[in-house]
Order: C-alpha cells, then structure tokens, then sequence
C-alpha cells in the first residue's frame, strides 16, 4: 500500500478524503447509489453534512476519523470510514478502532478494497481489533441491516442491501451483536392482560410516582434530564458511551423543528426523574420523494407533511429507567405507563404505528415489555467485528 493510502487493480482505486470535493462525493454517493430502490428513503443532506462537520457534532469531539473513497474508471463506487474513538477506548480499553458509512455497488472487491484501506490505517493506529459499522458511535446510527428488508427504514437508522451480509462476512468478520427494531401497531392488543394493566397501575395509585409530560418551553433542561437517566440506565450494556450535557444540548436544537412535546414523557419516583420515553415524528415518511433536499420548495412540503399531513408513523427514540428499578415491578411499571401514555396520546393524534428501536438482543426485560404491547421484530441490525 502506498503512502498516500491508494491502491489500484483492474482500475479500482482507494483513495483517502482529503478535499472538498472528495468529501462532498462521500456525501453525495448513497443519494446516487440507491435512488430509485423502492425502500431507500434519503436522509436530509444538510443534516448527513451536519453528522460528520466538527463544529456542529459534538460526537467528533475526540474522534478521529478518516474517510475513504472507492474510484472505478474516474467514478465514485463505494466508500466507507476508519474511526478511532477516544471516548470509546477510555471508556472500554479494548484497542477497537471502529469502521462506518458502508456503503458500495454490488461487486464485493470494492469492499474488500476499501476494507483493506481502512484495517492498514487502523493497524498504523496501534490498534488490533475492528467493529463496526459505526455512523459514528453507539449513540448515532449504527448496524448493518441483514433483514427486514421489505420496508423502509425509521428516522435515523440505516438503510442496507441482503447482498452485503455476505461480502462483509466474506471478508472474515463475525457476529459482535445484534440490535433489533420492533414495529408496533399502536391500536393493538387492547384492553392488555389483567397482569398487564395491573403492574401500570402502580403508577396511577401509588403517591410515590408521578407521570408527567416534558415541561413545555423547558427543552433543554428536559433533554439533560433524560440523558441523565439515559445515561445511568444503559451504562452496564454493550458498547454503552455516556452522553455529554453537550451532546444533550445539541440534541434539545436538533429536535426542537420537529419535537412534540406531548410525546416525552417521565416518571418521578418520590419526586426525582427516574424513567423517560421520547417518540419522534417519523421524518422519513415527511421527506419521502424529496431525495433529502428541502431546497427550492422542499421546506414548504416538509413542514406540511410534519405538520399537516397526518403522518401515521413515529419512533421511540430513547427511552431508560434508572439501573435501581431496573428488574423489579416498579421498574416494570414505569416503563408499561410511559409506553401505554405515549401511545394514548401518539393515537389521539392520528398515528398508528411505531418503531421501538434499537433494543439489544439480549435485553430479555424490555424486550418482553414492547411484546406486551404488541411488538414485533421486523429488523435486525448487525454489529460486526474483526481481529487485524
């Protein structure tokens, strides 16, 4: 491999972003590759620019990252990113540099290519084991899809083909987890089970508790207040990176547009915050057809459908309770009455679906909670690791 982190066979070149134009063929490249594929719904471009734009994503802060594009006759046929993350090695002091926005044509020497280039530049790292893919840590989007492929992605997960599964593990990669995404008719299974409606109870009859919606005109306060709890929820799970009051903050702005705030909620547990749910408008079905432009009249549609249209989908973004509940019926009860509100309120306006994700495969107890209420897994997202 030369210096410049280049390789070339049958024309296929490697090549590092190192300019503007690169790095705007790096953005430009998934719009092109999967126009037209019924289930591709583009992201807003300003926003895929925004994720990767140090000075307007605090992830970036102590990561270093180096994309890479694949060239074929002077065209753009893949890419995919080298990702060394500070926070992540102190936090988990496992020598894992990480690989992300995968993303290529259907001829798996471009990914075996472009993989090569992002193991040497890793291995110059000092590090010695590669997972992936990571749109850039734990707390963006994350995963390869390897099914569900007959439906559209929610807001802020990934899109995939069946066709990568097999390349990616053709290269020598194996299983480090999966993440799942349930899909939930919001009208079903009602009235719940006797044992069901009883544990949600709890919260209703017990003076102790306290259900409550996001303090209007409080955003950010609220959003440091469930990235608390968030952050005390997950901190045993896998690859858990705690989020900033920073990264909170950024949040509170980039959710304002399109936040509602009767769909964040909290629990209060003697009069401290100790569970919460947030469920977000599916952008995705706002800025269908639009190929993630809101440039000449693309605001005007977006801002109609988001507020106007009666759109009919949501996700369940984030969602914790403190690690002191968690399997017990208190904790049980918290998160049955945030779903069970947010769904009563999500239904008075006129949505009918929701996507709950991501969930660990292991996370037996939520797990059975969103089947409790009618949950289905439809999609599976795979992390992926590989020893270098």
């Amino acid at each position: 491999m030369q210096n410049t982190l280049s390789t070339r066979a049958n024309s296929l070149s490697i090549v590092p972003v190192t300019t503007k134009a690169h790095l705007s063929q790096f953005l430009k490249f998934p719009y092109d590759l999967y126009r037209g594929e019924p289930h591709w719904r583009a992201p807003l471009r300003f926003d895929r620019a925004a994720q990767i734009n140090p000075k307007k994503n605090p992830n970036l802060k102590n990561l270093e990252i180096q994309h890479f594009l694949a060239f074929k006759n002077d065209m753009v046929v893949g890419r995919l990113s080298g990702i060394v993350n500070g926070d992540h090695l102190a936090q988990h002091d496992d020598n894992t540099g990480h690989f992300g926005f995968l993303d290529a044509q259907k001829d798996p020497e471009i990914l075996k290519a472009l993989f090569a280039a992002v193991e040497a530049w890793l291995k110059e790292r000092g590090l010695s084991r590669m997972v992936g893919p990571f749109n850039l840590c734990v707390n963006e989007d994350l995963g390869l899809l390897i099914d569900g492929f007959d439906t559209p992605p929610a807001v802020a997960m990934p899109y995939g083909r069946p066709d990568t599964q097999t390349t990616i593990e053709g290269l020598g990669f194996t299983k480090a987890k999966d993440l799942l995404a349930f899909w939930t008719d919001m009208h079903a299974g009602y009235p719940r089970e006797p044992i069901v409606e009883m544990v949600v109870k709890m919260i209703d009859t017990n003076k102790h508790y306290n259900l409550r919606p996001m303090k209007k005109g409080k955003l950010k306060a609220e959003m440091r207040l469930a990235v608390d709890i968030f952050n005390d929820a997950w901190s045993n799970n896998w690859g858990f990176l705690p989020m900033s009051t920073e990264l909170a903050d950024h949040m509170s702005s980039e959710m304002m547009p399109i936040l509602i705030p009767d769909l964040f909620w909290f629990v209060e547990y003697k009069g401290k915050a100790s569970a919460f749910i947030l469920m977000l408008p599916n952008v995705n079905e706002a800025t269908e057809g639009m190929d993630g432009k809101l440039l000449p009249f693309g605001w005007a549609k977006f801002i109609a459908r988001l507020k106007f249209g009666k759109m009919k989908t949501s996700r369940i973004l984030l969602m914790g309770v403190r690690k002191e509940f968690q399997g017990k019926r208190s904790g049980t009860a918290m998160a049955g009455a945030l779903s069970e509100k947010t769904f009563e309120i999500a239904r008075e306006r006129g949505y009918t679906h929701t996507e709950m994700s991501w969930i660990l495969e292991d996370n037996k107890s939520m797990i059975r909670i969103i089947e409790q209420a009618q949950g289905v897994a439809y999609k599976t997202y795979r992390m992926y690791e590989k020893k270098i």
